[in-house]
């Protein structure tokens, strides 16, 4: 689990997991939002095969296409209206969109395919903003991967978590050769030290989970990290 925003009043945690779509680089399997700005309520999106949309454990939006009514304060809607964010190999007949108009000014826009989800997430600047989008301070140089994740953490930490539950890390034999093969030496032993500062404990005692964050730290920053993994079956 990851910060996707992490601001004082709007909280997103997403979950990136890898599918045989991303050769084992990760994807957005699902999100949840929270927050003061809706009273703390947390509404939950993922890709089909994850379950249902729920807010706060509940299912909604079990019809297709159907809209729900949070309170008066939010409306959630689902279906096939919107422009996708990606258009990949993507039918027009195949969209199922989940648009969530929140307080705030707060809109997100949620494609759900198989096995992933896209989003979209447009909004004011928040104080204190940081997450995987970026802080918006006006500067591009200080929002690197390795960056966000020195000043946020490589993961949520347990007391911060907003799902329900941690979800399972699995790590393949083809990432272990990879990291074996390629992460060695001066980059290991980086990766290693602030693996150690930024995941919370008691998540850092998983082998998997250590392994998942020096494969992150290795690998994670490579904009080639995609075409190296193909050479692994990853």
């Amino acid at each position: 689990e990851f910060w996707v925003v992490k601001s004082e009043k709007v909280k997103i945690q997403g979950v990136y997991m890898g599918t045989k779509w991303t050769h084992g680089l990760a994807a957005t399997s699902k999100i949840v939002v929270s927050g003061s700005f809706v009273n703390n309520r947390k509404i939950v999106v993922g890709s089909l095969e994850t379950g249902a949309i729920t807010v706060d454990g509940q299912p909604v939006l079990t019809g297709f296409p159907s809209t729900y009514n949070m309170d008066g304060m939010a409306t959630l809607r689902y279906d096939a209206n919107g422009e996708l964010v990606d258009q990949a190999d993507h039918t027009p007949a195949s969209k199922k969109i989940v648009h969530l108009d929140l307080p705030g000014h707060v809109t997100i826009t949620v494609m759900r395919w198989k096995n992933y989800i896209d989003f979209k997430i447009e909004m004011p600047h928040q104080p204190g903003i940081d997450g995987s989008c970026g802080n918006f301070n006006g500067r591009v140089d200080d929002d690197t991967t390795e960056q966000i994740m020195e000043r946020i953490g490589a993961r949520v930490a347990d007391g911060d978590l907003l799902f329900q539950h941690r979800h399972t890390v699995e790590f393949t034999p083809e990432m272990q050769a990879m990291l074996t093969q390629q992460c060695t030496g001066v980059a290991l032993s980086k990766a290693q030290a602030e693996c150690g500062q930024e995941l919370p404990a008691p998540s850092a005692a998983s082998t998997n989970t250590m392994n998942s964050c020096l494969f992150d730290h290795c690998f994670g920053y490579n904009q080639h990290a995609l075409r190296t993994a193909k050479t692994y079956g990853v």
